[in-house]
């Protein structure tokens, strides 16, 4: 079944943000039990020469973040008239994959290849499963398991400050809740959306939990797929993904946050003869800092950016209808 080409009907934006809700007020909970649980355990991120806290922070918030999602997502019916999960049975499979992958690393620390490989088949079961409840071709599928793959990486590499990843992720899922047409997509969207912002409440300057591998990889799984998916859906030339522009343009201006501090470190690493993804201070936030901005001020960046790269999606979908 396809998304209609129309802007979103107000029973999809009041679905996306019933569960956006529901996320909130459960995960704030969540987030709270996990980091009495992590104190408890002494499962901390202590401080390294390549991360920028100075002091031990609980770690695995994206546990807390997970049960909201997966609890708002399944509770809630996702259509007005019916419960409809298939969707989030489509994605589901991937997600909690990824999330057993984040936490074996954050407890055992993978090793990088190994660490890959998981995301890669992560990310060709969630493009194989959206594209087959969709009815899409197997180039969409592959177009959704890239940009699975590519979010993966990039919201992990921006969980690099207290605040920075839930900030441009909020904005992230919400674009995709408010430029689809359907309210199973709003559904899904909006309750990672309210997960995020629960964390948020938590991960602020200065953090009192972190997210982890636990969370950012499974998270950024969930809103490049997203995001590729609504993206094909919507292409003017749909049926084509590897000759639309929009298939490859528009996640990565709904994750505009991630993809330019993803790919300003990528390039400036490669130029230093770096491995882009071993771990550093070099991240735009990392900079900003260092030239005297505020913690407050950086997040206030990264949420404007992240508005403007959902707002030109929005301009292009309607144009397109």
């Amino acid at each position: 079944m396809q998304m209609a080409s129309t802007a979103p009907t107000v029973s999809t934006t009041g679905f996306m943000l019933l569960h956006a809700a529901f996320a909130v007020i459960v995960g704030v909970q969540a987030v709270a039990v996990v980091r009495r649980v992590a104190l408890a355990k002494a499962w901390m991120a202590k401080p390294r020469e390549d991360r920028w806290h100075r002091e031990p922070v609980a770690l695995h918030g994206g546990v807390g973040v997970l049960v909201a999602w997966l609890l708002s997502t399944v509770v809630l019916p996702s259509m007005p008239s019916a419960i409809d999960l298939s969707l989030a049975v489509a994605v589901l499979p991937s997600v909690v994959l990824l999330a057993v992958t984040g936490l074996v690393d954050d407890l055992r620390h993978l090793k990088p290849w190994t660490k890959l490989l998981w995301q890669v088949i992560a990310a060709a079961a969630v493009g194989w499963t959206l594209a087959d409840a969709r009815g899409l071709s197997l180039a969409d599928a592959g177009v959704i398991a890239a940009w699975g793959l590519i979010f993966c990486n990039s919201v992990n590499m921006l969980d690099n400050m207290d605040g920075a990843c839930a900030t441009a992720a909020i904005p992230g899922f919400l674009g995709v809740a408010l430029v689809t047409g359907d309210p199973r997509v709003a559904s899904i969207a909006g309750a990672a959306a309210g997960a995020m912002a629960a964390f948020w409440i938590w991960n602020r300057p200065r953090a009192r939990i972190f997210l982890g591998d636990a969370g950012a990889l499974p998270i950024g799984l969930l809103l490049g797929a997203l995001a590729a998916l609504v993206a094909i859906e919507f292409s003017p030339h749909h049926g084509e993904p590897w000759r639309s522009w929009t298939s490859w343009i528009v996640p990565a201006l709904i994750g505009l946050p991630f993809m330019v501090d993803t790919g300003f470190v990528c390039v400036t690493r490669a130029a230093r003869g770096q491995n882009p993804m071993i771990g550093g201070t070099d991240h735009l936030t990392h900079r900003a800092l260092r030239k005297g901005w505020s913690p407050w001020g950086v997040l206030a960046a990264i949420a404007a950016l992240g508005a403007v790269g959902v707002a030109l999606v929005r301009l292009s979908v309607l144009n397109w209808s």
